[in-house]
């Protein structure tokens, strides 16, 4: 094996455990299903990540995620195992086909994270009817929404020029009249402006860090107004005015 080659040769203390370790079929089995099932959380949390994504976008992916665990257990059968979406330890059964009969256990741990998705992400599942409602205005179950918002949802799915709009989404949501749909409006506003992960806060604080460094000596407003973006929202918040109506305007240095 590389790894207990590169042991032997570059270590100079005793390292027969870890190669002990690296001669163990079941442990390079878990290790190969680790790296497998880190690669879709990776893929996931990679999907997470990102601006100009609504809570309805994240849901989407979780509950994605959700469905591929159940196709991951299914895979890791008593019978033949599929092994198609873990690369590392369809690798493992070709060099040692004996770990093929161990290979169901790992349905366990499957079922282990669906138990903790399902329980972290509880609150995303109370709040599918709302998802529902703005992601899907004109199918959405009007009998699952609040009161409040009934009887204008019953206005909206009887509309003809809406009913044969294509916009999704925001864009939806921005053509109806607030005369019309005051509390629908209101209701996509709050939705819209929902954060459902600390991703943007992390990403502007970097900025800030990466803007106020120590090899910067200074800094002002109108440099700030370049440097700084705001680009959850692709808008531009105009400093000056800002720094105008504060009673006692403060400048970093």
């Amino acid at each position: 094996m590389l790894g207990e080659v590169f042991l032997e040769d570059t270590i100079q203390c005793d390292t027969s455990a870890y190669c002990a370790k690296l001669r163990n079929t079941d442990f390079l089995l878990d290790m190969a299903f680790l790296a497998d099932i880190t690669s879709h959380l990776n893929h996931l949390n990679m999907r997470l990540q990102g601006r100009c994504q609504t809570v309805s976008d994240l849901y989407a992916h979780m509950n994605a995620f959700v469905t591929k665990l159940t196709l991951f257990k299914d895979g890791f059968s008593a019978d033949r195992p599929n092994l198609a979406h873990f690369p590392s330890c369809e690798e493992m059964r070709k060099d040692a086909p004996e770990c093929e009969k161990t290979l169901p256990k790992y349905r366990a741990d499957i079922e282990t994270l669906q138990q903790q998705f399902k329980k972290r992400f509880q609150d995303f599942h109370t709040m599918q009817p709302r998802i529902e409602l703005f992601t899907n205005p004109l199918s959405a179950a009007i009998i699952e929404q609040p009161p409040e918002l009934q009887l204008e949802m019953c206005e909206l799915q009887s509309d003809p020029f809406l009913a044969k709009r294509q916009e999704r989404g925001i864009s939806f949501w921005r053509l109806l009249p607030e005369s019309r749909f005051p509390l629908l409006r209101d209701f996509a506003l709050s939705m819209a402006s929902m954060f459902g992960s600390t991703y943007i806060c992390e990403s502007n604080f970097s900025m800030m860090k990466h803007i106020k460094s120590r090899e910067r000596n200074r800094l002002t407003d109108e440099t700030l107004f370049h440097l700084m973006q705001i680009g959850c929202t692709n808008v531009d918040i105009d400093i000056q005015s800002v720094v105008q109506q504060q009673e006692r305007p403060q400048v970093s240095h």
